[in-house]
């Protein structure tokens, strides 16, 4: 039996999933705490659910692409989430799988952060393959070998 929170979580991930494939940029920021951050590995943050709407719609309207519902696991103690998704270009044909970090509000349940990840080939040329601008040491993440 999935908990009421664990629901929660599901249904404003399900509910960004089809907001983003529809380029709903004001449906896409409702899931959004106002202040969210969303994280890159190949470019700055986003920060703002406004920001955040008003960015994948654009990419989706201009890229052609939209994304799949794969799998979802849900962490209620901590409120977060993981979803694996499938991102499909028309455009260019091009299929992506990915992973993505949800931390919650855990009043309000809207998303305040995101941290994708991308099955890709690791860039040779980046000594560091990691977020751009994500605070790992300050999350307690090492940051070194030693």
């Amino acid at each position: 039996m999935t908990s009421p929170n664990a629901a929660r979580m599901q249904q404003v991930i399900r509910a960004y999933v089809q907001a983003c494939n529809e380029a709903d940029a004001d449906a896409i920021a409702a899931c959004f705490t106002d202040d969210a951050v969303f994280y890159f590995p190949w470019r700055a943050r986003w920060a703002g659910a406004a920001v955040i709407g008003a960015n994948f719609a654009k990419v989706v309207r201009e890229q052609g692409v939209g994304w799949t519902f794969d799998q979802l696991l849900t962490d209620v103690d901590r409120h977060a989430a993981a979803l694996e998704w499938t991102r499909f270009n028309a455009h260019t044909g091009q299929v992506v799988r990915g992973v993505e970090w949800f931390d919650f509000d855990p009043q309000t349940f809207a998303i305040r952060e995101v941290r994708p990840y991308i099955a890709a080939p690791v860039n040779p040329d980046a000594a560091r393959q990691e977020l751009q601008d994500f605070d790992y040491a300050g999350r307690g993440y090492p940051t070194s070998r030693s």
